[in-house]
């Protein structure tokens, strides 16, 4: 003889097999678990469903709480209506036209934002419309002196924007000056107390990409020869004067005004440094700065023959462009 227990508590399903003797009780048994694990089934959707019902009912709920419920010039009957009913009753005044006010019901949470904009928590037939004409008039009048002094610290930044660009202008033609002055001067060359007794003439010539220092992303050809002589010939050190040239960077092209190169030995790679002072094809004063690598190093009467070399890292033109390429440096005639 058995004995099954099947209940339904809440959500859960609750079975107690007391005793299964034999085979038809064991079947029994059987058909019990199964209809009680459909019932639990059950159960699950059926509780799924409600809160899906209760989530749809909430919703529903708050958006009827903020939406306007009216624009009627009748207001509601009684308070007690206004406060079950979750809404409220303004003196709605059109932007621009307060000629037109009229009262409408909205939801409370509505409240704030009509009164932001000029509106009257209460009916129209009850509000003062002179006070709120007033209230709109110095509300616009806030609002113009908002727009003024908008208007004032705008001119002030411009002003600051202006005068610094000024002084930066000034910086920049101090330092120009600075370095025309030295190249008078003979100081932008450095010592060269030991010049060598013969001149020999030099042309560098290089192509390659350029890339913005802003995006690097964006690249263009770059092509350039550059013209100079020799001042101080060294084992260890070199120095040589720019005498003209030009560096050619997709459209623009930068005219060599002066500028100086220097060699220096590193065991297995020489270099060279070359600093430019240049004029752009907008007539905009540029420095371009090159280092070139030499492999194998400069032995002797070098540009003969051709000496190949790489463009190095940190070549640039300064504020613009990042340069690499390859090309040779060769005796002129």
């Amino acid at each position: 003889m058995s004995i099954l227990v099947l209940g339904l508590i809440g959500n859960s399903i609750i079975i107690s097999d007391l005793a299964f003797a034999d085979k038809p009780d064991l079947e029994a048994a059987k058909e019990a678990r199964d209809a009680a694990k459909e019932a639990k089934k059950q159960a699950k959707e059926i509780k799924k469903e409600a809160k899906e019902a209760a989530k749809e009912a909430r919703e529903e709920i708050k958006e009827f709480d903020g939406a306007i419920v009216s624009n009627s010039s009748e207001s509601p009957t009684t308070v007690s209506d206004i406060e079950t009913s979750g809404k409220a009753t303004i003196c709605h005044i059109p932007p621009g036209n307060p000629a037109n006010a009229h009262t409408i019901t909205v939801g409370r949470p509505a409240v704030s934002a009509h009164l932001a904009h000029g509106d009257i928590d209460e009916s129209c037939e009850t509000a003062d419309l002179d006070i709120v004409e007033k209230s709109k008039v110095e509300k616009e009048s806030r609002a113009s002196e908002d727009s003024s002094q908008k208007e004032s610290k705008a001119l002030e930044r411009a002003l600051r924007l202006i005068e610094q660009l000024e002084q930066k202008m000034s910086n920049l033609e101090e330092r120009l000056q600075n370095i025309l002055d030295k190249y008078e001067s003979g100081e932008y060359y450095g010592n060269i107390s030991t010049a060598d007794a013969v001149t020999n003439s030099y042309v560098i010539s290089f192509e390659g990409l350029a890339t913005s220092i802003y995006d690097d992303t964006v690249t263009t050809e770059m092509s350039g020869e550059l013209f100079m002589e020799n001042q101080v010939t060294a084992s260890d050190t070199s120095k040589f004067k720019i005498l003209s040239g030009e560096v050619k960077i997709g459209n623009n092209y930068y005219d060599a005004l002066f500028g100086k190169a220097r060699t220096s030995s590193a065991g297995e790679q020489d270099s060279m440094v070359i600093v430019l002072q240049t004029m752009d094809s907008e007539d905009n004063d540029n420095t371009i700065k090159m280092t070139l690598g030499f492999n194998p190093p400069l032995e002797g009467e070098f540009g003969i023959p051709s000496e190949e070399f790489e463009i190095l890292e940190n070549s640039k033109v300064s504020g613009q462009w990042e340069l690499d390429g390859s090309g040779q440096l060769s005796r002129g005639s």
